[in-house]
């Protein structure tokens, strides 16, 4: 028995010592969660180099009923389609654009209401392998609304709407997330996911410089839940925004330019911002509020909100 005893001892004494390491600890990257004023000097910002405008890809758009496109996203089931949507005063739908501006037709969103869409991104979600879409309804010009909603909606089948009649997305295939600002109501029309941690940013458009926000994930469905406040731009007036698929590439556009911050592994969003970014080569727009990455980083999409005229698709590709 006293032998037996001794065992147990030594046993309980090796477990006590012993810590186990998560097998993704070093794939583990944490945002901090202090708020931080960034500071860079924006009036000597140099143009990247690895992109230009490429005249064979993008066009005119040619959707009817797309005629306020504020934000844009690049298909990752549909190839050579893009996702789009309407600003404030529009119907609940989600459209398909070519790469070239084609109409591919659109899906109503059941259940959806539609304040002002203003921005829309795509990314990882609750379902490993599945694609999601991410379409914000967080405009508010006059910081009225009390909270803003993210619909995250798994990403349709383009294909099907090659068929006659009106479509409707799945009512299970699309779940209404909540959120307020901890600071009161923001406009806001920029919304990114980080691929590595699933988490949404949020920036906003109209404070003296714009602020960064995130949610968490897993994001809350069903309840209202309050945002981080993270850190603040030496810049204002954010349209648009979207990170690449691999999380290597960040882009913010403001009015008449994109910030461009290359990240480093293992690097938060919030570290890589810090740094002082560069610019990338855009063509001037008429009201330009949409930027999106091809899912492999080689390229970006910008489209104008301007209603009236059919707006060019601008492709960028790498060198």
């Amino acid at each position: 028995m006293k032998i037996f005893n001794t065992f147990i001892i030594v046993f309980l004494l090796i477990i006590s010592c012993t810590k186990e390491e998560s097998p993704n600890a070093d794939t583990n990257i944490e945002e901090k969660s202090e708020f931080v004023v960034i500071d860079y000097d924006m009036n000597s910002l140099t143009m990247n180099q690895e992109f230009q405008l490429d005249a064979t890809r993008g066009g005119i758009l040619n959707h009817p009923t797309l005629t306020e496109a504020s934000g844009l996203a690049v298909s990752r089931s549909n190839p050579s389609a893009l996702w789009s949507h309407n600003d404030s005063g529009h119907p609940n739908r989600l459209y398909a654009v070519g790469d070239k501006g084609q109409n591919l037709g659109y899906f109503f969103i059941t259940g959806a209401g539609s304040r002002d869409y203003e921005d829309i991104c795509i990314g990882a979600g609750p379902e490993n392998g599945t694609n999601y879409i991410y379409l914000a309804d967080i405009g508010d010009n006059d910081a009225q609304y009390g909270y803003i909603v993210v619909y995250r909606i798994k990403e349709p089948d383009a294909s099907q709407l090659d068929s006659a009649g009106v479509h409707y997305l799945n009512v299970n295939d699309i779940e209404r997330m909540e959120f307020t600002y901890p600071d009161g109501p923001r406009d806001a029309e920029t919304i990114m996911i980080d691929p590595t941690t699933k988490d949404l940013y949020f920036v906003s458009k109209r404070d003296y410089r714009s602020i960064v926000y995130r949610a968490s994930y897993p994001q809350a469905i069903g309840e209202r839940t309050e945002l981080e406040k993270l850190a603040q731009l030496p810049f204002n007036w954010a349209v648009a925004g979207d990170i690449s698929a691999d999380g290597s590439q960040i882009g913010i556009k403001v009015k008449t330019k994109i910030y461009y911050w290359e990240r480093n592994p293992q690097e938060s969003i919030i570290d890589a911002l810090q740094r002082q970014p560069e610019t990338l080569p855009y063509t001037l727009e008429p009201q330009g509020e949409s930027f999106a990455w091809t899912e492999d980083g080689s390229g970006y999409f910008t489209l104008s909100e301007q209603s009236g005229t059919p707006p060019n698709v601008y492709y960028y590709s790498k060198n």
